[in-house]
């Protein structure tokens, strides 16, 4: 191997070593120590190939090739999301070669003596003086210094939040288009800078912003389409707020003349006992005939039999709320099975049915896993509610098309979700009220099904005092996210797990 050969891997090695370790403190993410083994082991393969590329393969089909790969080994590594990873490798790959350029000047300075010695200004340069291997070892490890020390800075010591950003995989293919053929237009040897090598680099840069402008082109539609059903999915929400609102102030009122009327009854017939027991005293005292005796104490036994009787009932009547059906009888069942629950505890509970939900069975869920969502979520929300100190003691379970898609929501008044939990929901079993019931593993159960549903899982935090404190939401939109909309945004760490989005 010649000395030239060993130059360029070692600047292609310490380009590659500072794009990776860019790439993971810009996710701020920690790799095992077999992860970073396979990654330099992966940095020098590559630098092997490219140092032995073949000459008719020019060096920006080798990058692009490098890029491309590096990115899925990436993706499969540490199981991060695909636009994740192209942006942050991307971002990263070309930080790499800004730090390179910016320490090669000053050291190209220092250097100028021994490199210009014996060298005709009209020939091409030969690096295969041994000083070479110095110089690129020096400036590839300034340029590791460089980013090592970069990250050092407070503000930059988390990475970069906006990488998880949607928009981030936009801009980044846009300026990578750019800057990867300005790259190789400056790196390459005077020797092969030819049109055709101009030619080739313009229209790689070309397709890479193209490819850029038709994401956002794409995503801005699809943005247009979510903002209008989600819109109509407030509205219907709303509608059905105000309609619950009616319904529970129609059956307060019926409740309340219910109670005047017990009231009223309880006392008339403890009136009619008290009468009875005093002409009961007159017979015995003035010694009336004792069929008189016996017909008040069998009028008093009655009374008494009535009053006991009428009270028994009370006690047992329910409020009946006709649930409305999903035409799936265990399904049904299971509703009612925690109506009754809820009305046990106290609770007033709800139930909105729109749409088919046996089409929702037959083409986005099974039926038993949609059981096991409906019990799991609902018994979350008995836990929350009885946990609560609230006097406000709601459940609202919502099932069936809404806004385009099929979704199942539960809407409480109990006590809201911790932080730690929000952020590590579907990596572990954590649950809030550990200690009053919950284990957790509900949610485990709910993000195997929406990996097998391709279902997102949305979970909404109001502010304190508004009613319902929170709502979640398994939304079958085959896009398989977590998001989390909340009063409360900047708490939340940045990640590619999840999406935070601020309530204005």
């Amino acid at each position: 191997m010649t000395i030239d050969f060993w130059v360029e891997v070692i600047s292609t090695t310490g380009t590659l070593l500072t794009s990776f370790y860019i790439f993971r403190k810009a996710i701020n993410h920690k790799p095992s120590s077999i992860h970073v083994a396979l990654s330099v082991l992966w940095c020098l393969t590559w630098a092997l190939f490219y140092s032995l590329g073949p000459s008719w393969m020019p060096p920006l089909t080798i990058r692009i090739i490098y890029c491309t790969s590096s990115i899925v080994f990436i993706w499969k590594l540490q199981k991060t999301r695909m636009d994740t990873a192209v942006s942050a490798f991307l971002l990263s790959f070309g930080i790499s070669y800004f730090l390179y350029f910016i320490v090669i000047l000053p050291i190209s300075f220092i250097f100028v003596p021994f490199l210009s010695a014996g060298y005709d200004v009209y020939s091409y340069v030969e690096f295969n003086e041994p000083i070479y291997l110095l110089f690129y070892t020096l400036v590839a490890s300034f340029q590791f210094l460089l980013a090592y020390l970069f990250f050092k800075i407070r503000r930059f010591k988390n990475g970069f939040p906006f990488i998880f950003e949607k928009y981030t995989i936009i801009i980044v293919l846009i300026a990578t288009g750019i800057i990867l053929t300005i790259v190789s237009l400056f790196t390459t040897p005077r020797d092969s800078y030819e049109n055709t090598y101009i030619i080739l680099s313009l229209i790689v840069g070309v397709i890479i912003v193209g490819v850029g402008i038709y994401i956002w082109i794409r995503r801005s539609i699809k943005l247009f389409v979510k903002k209008q059903g989600i819109t109509q999915n407030e509205e219907l929400h709303q509608q059905e707020m105000d309609e619950l609102r009616r319904e529970l102030q129609r059956y307060k009122d019926n409740h309340e003349t219910v109670r005047a009327a017990n009231h009223n009854i309880v006392h008339r017939l403890t009136t009619a006992e008290r009468t009875v027991l005093r002409l009961l005293e007159i017979v015995r005292e003035y010694e009336l005939p004792a069929e008189t005796c016996e017909e008040l104490t069998i009028l008093l036994t009655d009374i008494r039999n009535m009053l006991e009787e009428y009270m028994a009932e009370v006690d047992r009547a329910k409020v009946n709320i006709k649930l409305p059906s999903t035409n799936i009888q265990m399904i049904d069942d299971l509703f009612e099975l925690f109506a009754e629950r809820f009305k046990n505890n106290g609770i007033d509970f709800n139930l909105k049915v729109n749409g088919s939900i046996i089409h929702m069975t037959d083409t986005m869920i099974a039926k038993s896993k949609l059981e096991t969502l409906i019990g799991d979520h609902l018994q979350d929300a008995l836990v929350a509610v009885n946990a609560s100190k609230t006097p406000v003691r709601n459940v609202l379970a919502m099932i069936g098309a809404a806004g385009g898609c099929y979704e199942f929501s539960v809407h409480d008044s109990g006590i809201p979700f911790d932080l730690d939990t929000l952020t590590r929901l579907g990596t572990e079993r954590v649950t809030t009220h550990g200690d009053k019931g919950g284990s957790g593993v509900g949610f485990m159960k709910t993000f195997e099904t929406m990996r097998e549903c391709r279902a997102s899982l949305i979970i909404t935090e109001k502010e304190p005092g508004s009613g319902f404190s929170k709502i979640v939401t398994i939304r079958f939109d085959n896009e398989n996210k977590y998001i989390i909309e909340t009063y409360r945004p900047d708490e939340f760490p940045p990640s590619d797990r999840y999406s935070v989005i601020g309530q204005g």
